[in-house]
């Protein structure tokens, strides 16, 4: 196979036209009466039924010929600039090598990019074979669910009915909560030795790593991502089937879908076209750590191609795997038992992705990184691979989106206003939960006039300044609650309704500008379409002054959602004085505008850690003229100049943001956490010491600030340091179990 491909159907196999046009010709000969034919065949010395099946044969082919053409003519244009988007933008993201694929309805694109060997200079293609990671988990919560539609699994039954062998917990543990993470199981505790696992492991062997933990929180009440959780549903296929974890995924899911280039990981095995993998040392490409995956099984230990997984991702939603009341179980987002949904169902993430019902995985472990997305509805998939441990696809993922559904799926509306922002992000979840469940079920999620109303009256109680202004933090946390059970999924009945009412008044062609216009339009146009409304549906309605405030916003985007900004693509080869100069002069007067916030910071941290520091330190002040946030400003830069070496500066600035506003992410805990795995990545000691200095001084009250703060002055062999830190974290927090038993340990060995 080439480096690049277009072509349609699901897999080249030689002849297969032939076959069709065979296929079509029989159905049209089975069509003509056989009488006719008979009376043709008499009146010749030869028989003309091969002069005809061959002309048929040549009208056919004609015809293939031509959908073959017009389906590439159809992308041609979006493969051209997306190809050219990838081989540009993995310059600059330090990719070593990708395949990508996608298929829309019988069409199928695949190329690879960059290397599979960077030494011996062996290309990355369609066919080159790398570990899936954390996609594996969609396969094994198949394999788990075609047991369960066979009637060997209950998903209520507790695991050791499946796997004797594994301990009793001090809640039980179901079938069911382990699909959705929702089963208290650990992640990895300590990386440093479960991350680098070089021996063989047996499944039994591969649960002993983690049987001995004890549970995160009850089942049920914490979504908590765990490959270990996985790892425990594979042994529980294997003694629901009686066959290995390898073995079953052959059988029951790879070869029904005739993905000859998927198996179960191998270090001593010949597998075709395997990547080697890489990753960023100290910002150079090196070779992978060798690991080990076998300890990973359910979680992380498939190895396939691009071209594999887009087989994959048709069987699963033709159904070909599982039936479809299972696969829908399998894609409803699972929720705690507080009413909040996770986003994950079995095995898959399930957000809505820019108003489509989506189901995706990523990936990541040494030597690779992937993803898989799925629009069911669209017929449409993509997949994405790359031997460089640590890559993130999703810019490339919006674009080729954008490209192919000609949608701008990534860019949403600002606001300087905070109290503003959150009225949006309400907009922008009504609207997007909303069209995808309407494009999933192609019904409202309630038409039941008691529960509109009390939806739309959420809606307007809560979605206003003036609520805002009142009670903040209660209007905010209610505002957040409104895709959730908590809340009766307000926003979701309120959107599928909205998108019914649209789709009923206007047709299925309307709503399809929205994905391109974005939620204001939609907004507006269901507000003037519910004016001629009977007085039974007034309910359905929104407030007066939430009508006004949106036909203000639409005002604004309409102005500033310019040509220019909708096809701008920020990278770092991009003119950033042009940027800010032409989006300056539309954004200035505006309350609302395009957001290109996330790009841009992620073009100047890519700078920053190629050590081009005051390329991104330019890009900042140029967002901070943009985007008026000072606090983030204050925070972006002080971690810039940090790096720079300029501590004095780093520590005002971060003062200052603190200051303004002390929980901004961009001083949180969390952030703080990320800052310093950054500098100790590229051995910034002496910044990564000033930067702890700065966390514990904003935050001194914080256990899990002290506790990063004690593991960084541990690793350091600062262990004096080290232990004043752990036991303030214990003081403050007596059953600190991680801090506790760090402590002990330096206290008992002298160092971690």
């Amino acid at each position: 196979m080439s480096s690049g491909e277009l072509r349609r159907g699901s897999s080249p196999k030689p002849g297969s036209l032939f076959l069709r046009i065979n296929n079509l010709v029989i159905s049209r000969l089975k069509a003509i009466p056989e009488v006719a034919i008979m009376k043709n065949i008499k009146k010749s010395r030869f028989y003309f039924v091969p002069v005809y099946v061959f002309a048929l044969c040549v009208f056919f082919s004609g015809s293939f010929v031509r959908a073959e053409e017009s389906a590439a003519n159809r992308f041609s244009e979006a493969v051209k600039t997306f190809e050219a988007y990838v081989q540009e933008r993995m310059v600059f993201d330090k990719a070593v090598g990708i395949s990508a694929a996608f298929m829309k309805d019988d069409f199928t694109w695949a190329k690879g990019f960059g290397y599979a060997d960077l030494e011996n200079k062996s290309p990355a293609k369609p066919g080159s074979s790398y570990r899936l990671a954390s996609v594996s988990k969609t396969m094994t919560a198949i394999a788990v669910l075609q047991l369960v539609e066979k009637g060997e699994i209950d998903l209520d039954a507790a695991v050791q009915t499946y796997v004797p062998y594994f301990p009793k917990k001090k809640w039980p543990l179901t079938v069911r909560l382990l699909l959705g993470h929702l089963g208290g199981i650990s992640h990895y505790k300590d990386y440093d030795k479960e991350g680098h696992i070089k021996v063989h492991k047996n499944t039994e062997e591969a649960l002993k790593i983690f049987s001995d933990f004890d549970l995160v929180a009850e089942p049920g009440t914490k979504f908590n991502y765990s490959s270990y959780g996985y790892n425990l549903l594979a042994a529980v296929v294997e003694g629901a089937s009686g066959q290995s974890f390898g073995d079953y995924l052959q059988e029951h899911i790879f070869a029904p879908l005739h993905m000859e280039n998927s198996r179960l990981d191998d270090p001593v095995e010949i597998i075709p076209y395997r990547v080697r993998g890489y990753r960023l040392l100290k910002g150079k490409i090196k070779n992978s750590e060798y690991v080990d995956i076998s300890s990973r099984l359910g979680g992380g230990c498939v190895r396939s191609t691009v071209l594999d997984l887009l087989k994959y991702a048709r069987g699963v939603f033709s159904f070909k795997l599982l039936t479809k009341e299972t696969t829908r179980l399998m894609f409803r987002s699972m929720a705690t038992r507080a009413g909040f949904f996770t986003g994950y169902g079995m095995g898959w993430r399930v957000d809505p992705y820019a108003g489509h019902f989506q189901v995706a995985h990523s990936g990541g472990q040494p030597e690779t990184a992937t993803r898989l997305i799925i629009l069911p509805r669209l017929n449409f998939a993509a997949a994405f691979a790359s031997n460089r441990e640590g890559f993130t696809f999703t810019t490339y993922i919006n674009r080729l989106v954008e490209l192919v559904l000609q949608e701008d799926v990534d860019i949403r509306p600002f606001a300087l206003n905070a109290k503003t922002r959150d009225m949006l992000n309400a907009c922008h979840r009504v609207y997007s939960y909303g069209l995808a469940y309407f494009e999933r079920h192609s019904a409202p999620q309630s038409q039941k006039q008691q529960e509109l109303e009390k939806a739309f009256a959420f809606f307007n109680e809560n979605v206003n300044i003036k609520a805002l202004k009142k009670n903040y933090p209660k209007i905010k946390k209610k505002i957040n609650s409104g895709i959730h059970p908590v809340a009766k999924q307000a926003f979701t009945k309120i959107g599928s309704f909205m998108a019914t009412a649209l789709h009923d008044a206007y047709g299925k062609e309307k709503l399809k500008d929205y994905y391109r216009l974005g939620f204001f339009s939609f907004f507006n146009d269901y507000i003037k379409l519910s004016r001629s409304w009977p007085k039974e549906k007034k309910t359905f309605i929104f407030s007066k002054r939430f009508a006004k405030t949106v036909k203000g916003w639409q005002r604004d985007w309409q102005r500033t959602y310019t040509p220019y900004a909708r096809s701008l693509n920020i990278t770092g080869a991009a003119d950033f004085s042009e940027i800010e100069n032409r989006l300056k002069k539309v954004f200035s007067k505006a309350r609302v505008y395009p957001d290109f916030r996330g790009d841009m910071f992620n073009t100047a941290y890519g700078f920053l850690f190629d050590d081009k520091v005051d390329k991104a330190i330019d890009i900042f002040y140029r967002y901070g003229e943009l985007y008026r946030d000072r606090t983030s400003l204050c925070s972006h830069l002080a971690f810039a100049y940090l790096w720079k070496g300029d501590t004095d500066r780093s520590r005002r600035l971060f003062k200052e943001a603190f200051k303004k506003e002390g929980g901004h992410p961009g001083v949180s805990p969390r952030r703080f956490d990320w800052y310093s795995r950054q500098l100790k990545n590229r051995d910034k000691l002496k910044e990564l010491f000033v930067l702890l200095e700065i966390a514990l001084e904003l935050h001194p009250e914080n256990p899990a600030v002290l506790k990063t703060a004690a593991d960084f002055y541990a690793g350091a062999g600062r262990e004096k340091d080290a232990r004043r830190c752990y036991r303030e974290a214990l003081r403050l927090k007596p059953d600190y179990a991680e801090a506790k038993k760090a402590l002990k340990k330096i206290e008992k060995n002298g160092h971690l």
